[in-house]
């Protein structure tokens, strides 16, 4: 008995130290095969730390930066007052894939970095989080790819309304 009550105190106090270990903002997302686009959206990852917001789309299928025929777009309610706020755009630019963030109210720029390309199916944005201001933990967003060439919304995640917390 008294081994039993050893190894359950061991066990428990394993669990206990990996579950605060994992905890993150982390958030995964996804979306349906819903598009013909090279950029249909599979996953939306986001995460909000003390200094960086980070901002990911997986798409379907592979892609090259000379092939993003489409503008990826975060829109993001930053303050919690159910307005747009910020936009973060994710295009291909001279140098790779760049990533700008955006008043919507003003429509001014408010930087722009490189993207990364954690594997050939993503890009993604590492943002310092001053470039968005003072932000409510309850960010809501919506992201969507909209053609260059033609103006049109080609695919959106979620497919209705918007997500919550970033």
């Amino acid at each position: 008995m008294r081994r039993f009550v050893v190894l359950m105190v061991m066990v428990i106090g394993v669990a206990s130290t990996f579950g605060s270990a994992a905890a993150s903002t982390l958030r995964v997302r996804l979306d349906a095969n819903d598009s013909s686009s090279n950029l249909d959206f599979h996953k939306v990852i986001t995460n909000l730390s003390d200094t960086t917001m980070y901002l990911r789309f997986r798409s379907w299928d592979r892609f090259k930066p000379r092939e993003m025929r489409d503008r990826v777009e975060f829109d993001l309610d930053t303050f919690g007052t159910r307005t747009l706020d910020r936009a973060v755009t994710i295009d291909h630019g001279g140098h790779g894939i760049v990533c700008r963030v955006y008043n919507l109210s003003t429509r001014a720029q408010l930087g722009r970095r490189l993207a990364t390309r954690p594997d050939p199916r993503s890009a993604a944005c590492h943002l310092p989080r001053r470039w968005f201001g003072r932000i409510d933990r309850a960010v809501r967003f919506q992201v969507y790819a909209h053609s260059l060439r033609h103006g049109t919304i080609r695919d959106t995640a979620p497919n209705r309304g918007l997500y919550r917390w970033v």
